[in-house]
């Protein structure tokens, strides 16, 4: 899939009074959500492909982590484990 990258083209539209005003309303408005106590956060979405299913040696628990992962501290059995990944 060929793409653009980031930043290679100008955008295509500039809002309303330039774009600092329109980073300073987001600040605004994301601050004002902060204090509402809000039950959902705002955040970047995951990145897929990044995760893998891994399980523990010791215990076999099977969690998410990072595909870069080697060992981990493993929620169930309390250790500093070597960790497998689980190839679907």
């Amino acid at each position: 899939m060929g793409g653009l990258s980031p930043g290679s083209t100008g955008r295509r539209y500039i809002p309303e009074g330039g774009l600092q005003k329109h980073r300073d309303r987001i600040h605004k408005e994301s601050k004002e959500a902060d204090k509402k106590n809000l039950p959902f956060t705002f955040s970047k979405p995951k990145r897929p492909g990044r995760q893998a299913d891994f399980s523990c040696k010791e215990c076999g628990r099977v969690f998410s982590a990072s595909i870069r992962t080697v060992m981990c501290i493993c929620p169930d059995c309390k250790k500093v484990t070597e960790v497998v990944r689980i190839d679907e």
